[in-house]
């Protein structure tokens, strides 16, 4: 047994040691690429399940594709290159366990697919320019293919659990980057705060967008109330709880509006689930945050003020939407512009939309009509439908938490595509799939696993 560790750690200094002459020779970006080929290849032959905690860093993966200049030439692939890996570990699983490695259905699969035929239909029957509409059709479906992988490589609930601790983890790194920013008064990186207003910082961490870090929180402050709750060992209790608290402070740091009020929904709703009589006291909580502390109460009382509603309707959200309806009904109401030509990004870099609608699903009128809209609706109503039938049904109390902690976290999310364009970002409709794709894993999950 001393002879196998040994040779293993000999093993792991010789390809340390020739990963360093990788990167001396040939760059830092070769040496990356090839780290990360050999942990994928290594992750495979011990256990598939943990390569989908590659997909827990995506924002981390993102940023340093986006910004170490030997990675630039794969910034804008990366993701696609990750997701057919992902595809040949599923393959390599479907031939390696062939006797127990069937697909596994879930009753989210054909809303998802259905969802994705409707908007191939509109591409094909409504493209004023075929190169944009796909590129729009890529934005919208691309990234809720993530869902059937994640359900396809994790088999069991320590498997759940560990990306589960790597999403919160994420979230707290972020959340101790944003603090940072907000105390040292950092730099804000475009007009986030009206002439009006005294706020002198809003903490953006990595992502770049208050906006998009505190939707980042709201999808995982739930997750991280879930594993205070239903963890039994009380030293990640307590790590759990400051991990929440971090994440907490630093959405305050935001200044996002949307993302608050979409925080407490969330938060909200896991409390309701787990005891409705924290209602009360979680309502008489906020409302005391709310008079103690000025730049919250000042900040959300201002959307009620007269000359928010006036600058609002000029050129912020207000005027948005109130245009993006107006253009959907002076075209074809049923089909809409055709996909990528308005209110998104693809829309607004290739010079077709003056600026995002700020509201996702007016942006799917608009781009995709009613046909769009509806079927979209639907796809959500029945995630809504599952997920919840999911929570009900389940009687492992500890699997009940983690699973309502998701659900949760996705909840707020939606609630926030109202006043943001939540899914134009890559990583959040990733992490939203990925989070519902977890939610269904524990489902379907047919073997005696404890979660320790």
């Amino acid at each position: 047994m001393n002879n196998l560790k040994n040779r293993i750690n000999i093993l792991i200094i010789l390809i340390g040691l020739g990963i360093g002459m990788i990167g001396a020779k040939f760059g830092i970006s070769i040496a990356l690429g090839t780290t990360m080929v050999i942990l994928l290849g290594a992750s495979i032959i011990l256990d598939y399940e943990k390569t989908v905690i590659l997909l827990g860093i995506y924002v981390f993966i993102d940023f340093l594709t986006r910004n170490i200049g030997g990675l630039a030439i794969v910034s804008s692939i990366w993701d696609e290159l990750m997701f057919l890996a992902f595809l040949c570990i599923f393959i390599y699983k479907l031939i390696r366990y062939r006797k127990t490695g069937n697909y596994k259905s879930t009753p989210i699969d054909f809303p998802i697919i259905f969802f994705i035929l409707i908007s191939i239909f509109l591409v094909l029957i409504n493209s004023p320019n075929l190169g944009i509409a796909i590129d729009g059709l890529r934005a919208v479906v691309q990234y809720m293919l993530w869902y059937f992988l994640v359900v396809q490589l994790i088999d069991t609930s320590k498997g759940v659990l560990k990306v589960y601790w790597v999403l919160t983890s994420v979230g707290t790194i972020l959340g101790l980057h944003g603090i940072y920013q907000y105390l040292t008064r950092a730099e804000m990186l475009g007009n986030w705060v009206d002439s009006s207003e005294t706020i002198r910082t809003r903490a953006y961490s990595i992502v770049g967008s208050p906006n998009i870090l505190g939707a980042i929180f709201v999808l995982f402050i739930p997750m991280g109330i879930a594993l205070v709750t239903s963890d039994y060992n009380y030293l990640r209790k307590f790590i759990a709880l400051c991990m929440t608290i971090i994440m907490m402070g630093s959405l305050f740091a935001t200044m996002s509006r949307g993302a608050w009020i979409a925080a407490a929904f969330g938060i909200g709703i896991y409390i309701l689930y787990k005891n409705k009589k924290l209602i009360l006291p979680l309502i008489i909580f906020a409302g005391i945050i709310f008079i103690t502390v000025p730049s919250i109460s000042s900040r959300l009382t201002y959307m009620f003020s007269a000359e928010y509603k006036y600058k609002s309707s000029k050129g912020g959200r207000i005027y948005r939407w109130q245009e993006g309806i107006e253009t959907w009904s002076e075209g074809n109401k049923a089909m809409g512009l055709g996909l990528g030509r308005y209110g998104g990004a693809v829309a607004t870099n290739n010079d077709l939309s003056p600026f995002y609608m700020d509201n996702y699903y007016l942006k799917t009128l608009a781009e995709m009509g009613l046909i769009g809209l509806g079927s979209f609706i639907l796809l959500l109503i029945c995630v809504i439908r599952w997920c919840t039938t999911a929570v009900l049904e389940e009687q492992d109390t500890r699997k009940k938490d983690l699973m309502m902690g998701l659900f949760a976290g996705c909840l707020g999310i939606l609630m926030q595509n109202a006043v943001e364009n939540i899914f134009e970002v890559p990583m959040m409709v990733t992490y939203f799939w990925l989070c519902i794709g977890l939610i269904m894993c524990l489902k379907i999950e047919n073997k005696d696993y404890s979660i320790e």
